[in-house]
């Protein structure tokens, strides 16, 4: 809750910017942080890389992308926005990793963290409620957030526009691997179950859910879009709400449910580099594969229609 606190009022700045959350950072005195400042047409944000080194180079790396909008709509509205939760939930993760490292609790694989920082991103009509929009086309978004060494993927993401999920927490999405939708490991759910206290929650998916933006049609959100830019499984932690909750919203984030998310994260990070939670069985892969061949279409636009 300290490493979530803190991000919370770091990030509550008009003038918050990756520089400064890489200094924070790097007190820890652990691991790399890099960011890229990227500008398009008079759109900006700050996309930050973080990794902490595990004992074995070998062990899988698991991946944490914290997926937001921006987390702030300035000037539209003032303060920290409910899009936020990504940015929050990836970087305390990454606090809270290095302070165990730094204390001698070293994980046995690496973990990656990206996801960006942006005081001023639009917004965009959307039923239920208004959501936010990414400084840049989602494609480029994935370019900096997803790299190809991480071997498994957390996408944290704010998804409370919504009337599929209508109970405050954390939710978790079905594993998203080269367009399939596959089963949420059990030990995943315990976890789940564990660091929250309650029954896990999940979010249903469709399969629109998981192609790209591009195509135009309706997504819940873009918590999994990281998939539409790797080969490697995509498990959403989506912190929900009861009610619908834009995206723009501020006075919404709380500081509860993010901590569950960030220790979730943190959790699995240990079993997956351990190589005790691996996020697709792979028998059932083979099977899947064998029977009914390649899905990988759906991590592109497919087919433009003739009249589009």
């Amino acid at each position: 809750m300290k490493h979530v606190s803190h991000l919370i009022d770091l990030l509550s700045s008009a003038h918050v910017s990756g520089a400064s959350i890489a200094e924070f950072l790097g007190s820890f005195g652990v691991g790399s942080i890099t960011v890229t400042p990227v500008s398009q047409d008079g759109l900006s944000t700050d996309f930050i890389a973080i990794e902490i080194p595990g004992s074995n180079p070998e062990a899988p790396r698991l991946g944490i992308v914290g997926r937001l909008g921006g987390v702030g709509a300035r000037p539209s509205v003032t303060g920290l926005v409910s899009d936020s939760d990504g940015a929050v939930v990836a970087l305390a993760a990454a606090a809270q990793l290095m302070e165990m490292h730094k204390r001698g609790d070293v994980l046995e694989g690496s973990v990656i963290i990206h996801t960006h920082i942006c005081p001023a991103a639009g917004t965009r009509p959307q039923h239920p409620v208004p959501m936010m929009k990414s400084p840049f086309a989602m494609r480029e978004m994935m370019r900096h957030e997803v790299s190809q060494r991480m071997d498994a993927i957390l996408a944290v993401d704010t998804t409370r526009g919504n009337r599929l999920v209508n109970q405050r927490g954390v939710a978790l999405t079905p594993v998203a691997k080269q367009g399939y939708l596959l089963p949420i490991p059990d030990l995943m759910l315990d976890l789940m179950g564990w660091v929250s206290g309650q029954l896990p929650l999940t979010l249903p998916l469709t399969t629109q859910d998981i192609t790209p933006y591009e195509n135009g049609l309706p997504h819940v959100n873009s918590i999994m879009q990281p998939t539409i830019a790797t080969d490697a499984p995509v498990v959403g932690v989506a912190l929900t709400a009861q009610t619908t909750v834009p995206g723009c919203a501020t006075g919404v984030t709380n500081a509860w449910d993010t901590d569950v998310a960030m220790r979730f994260c943190v959790e699995v990070a240990k079993m997956f580099g351990a190589g005790k939670l691996p996020f697709v069985h792979a028998e059932h892969w083979a099977e899947l594969q064998a029977r009914y061949g390649s899905l990988a279409h759906l991590q592109t636009v497919g087919n433009v229609p003739a009249n589009a």
